[in-house]
Order: structure tokens, then sequence, then C-alpha cells
């Protein structure tokens, strides 16, 4: 049986999505961030640098992980932004269900230090209105829109 197939045990359901965690990394200035997207080498479909977690590890310690990987971006926790964190739940054409957590990056990350994983084909530093209309689901599209909103009213911190 395939992993993420309909029928496989870690496909998830409504009510027992399967769980990844991310985190929404930007360039460019809060009044006008330039968000990363992903496009999956598997079902070219838009996302975020998102991934699973694996056995005993924390919520955080996943997306910094998946992050690292997916992207070549090393984050910490302070890297973090405090006061966001969404929530998005959509199901995965013909794959099952999925929640997603995302944290957001405090401060910019240089775009041209990006070093895409082979599970993505292709990636895009898009604007808001341009990451909204190449992303699928409601949810994250929701997700980028709060972010934006995060960011704009957040005064600039130090980085660390």
């Amino acid at each position: 049986m395939a992993v993420g197939s309909p029928s496989s045990p870690d496909a998830g359901t409504s009510t027992r999505p399967v769980l990844a965690v991310g985190v929404v990394l930007w360039t460019g200035t809060r009044q006008n961030p330039k968000f990363l997207l992903l496009q999956n080498a598997r079902h070219q479909s838009w996302g975020l640098a998102k991934g699973h977690a694996e056995a005993e590890e924390a919520l955080v310690q996943t997306a910094l992980r998946e992050v690292a990987e997916e992207t070549g971006f090393t984050l910490t926790a302070d890297h973090l932004h405090p006061s966001f964190l969404d929530t998005s739940i959509y199901q995965v054409d013909g794959e099952g269900w999925k929640r997603v957590l995302s944290f957001l990056a405090l401060h910019p990350v240089d775009a041209n230090a990006l070093v895409c994983s082979e599970e993505h084909q292709d990636f895009r530093w898009a604007s808001l209105e341009e990451a909204c209309s190449l992303l699928a689901y409601s949810d994250l599209r929701r997700c980028l829109h709060r972010a934006a909103l995060c960011l704009q009213n957040s005064p600039p911190t130090p980085q660390p």
C-alpha cells in the first residue's frame, strides 16, 4: 500500500488528520514581504516549508528541522515570531486529510541562500497576491494573509 494513499493508515481522516509542521519564510520588508512557496515534485502543488514530526520530536523542533531539510535555512526557536501560530486543515487530493501548524519567521531570510530539496521541483518568492493565486487551499492562503498582517503590525526586532 502506498504511503499517503487514501487506504494507507497514515493518510489522515477528517477527524484524525496527518500532522505537518513548518515555518512561513519571507524576504523583503515587513510592509512588502515576499513569501517562499515550494512546488512539490510528486503532485506539483505549491505550499510552504513543512513536514511530519519524527518520534518524540517537539513541534518547534519539527518545524526547524523541516525548514533546514527543505530550504537549507538554519533557524532556532529565537527566529520564530512569538505571537504567530496558524493551523490549517485541508484534504489533499486523493491523499486524505492534513493539519498544518505554521510558525512565522521573525526576520527576513536571505533569498539567495535558499537550497531547495529534491522533494520540490521549483520555488518562488511571491508577493501575498501572487502566493494566494498559486496556493490551492484556502487555509494556506488565509495563513499567508495572517502572516502578512502580523509582520505589518509588529515592531521591528533586532536579529539574534
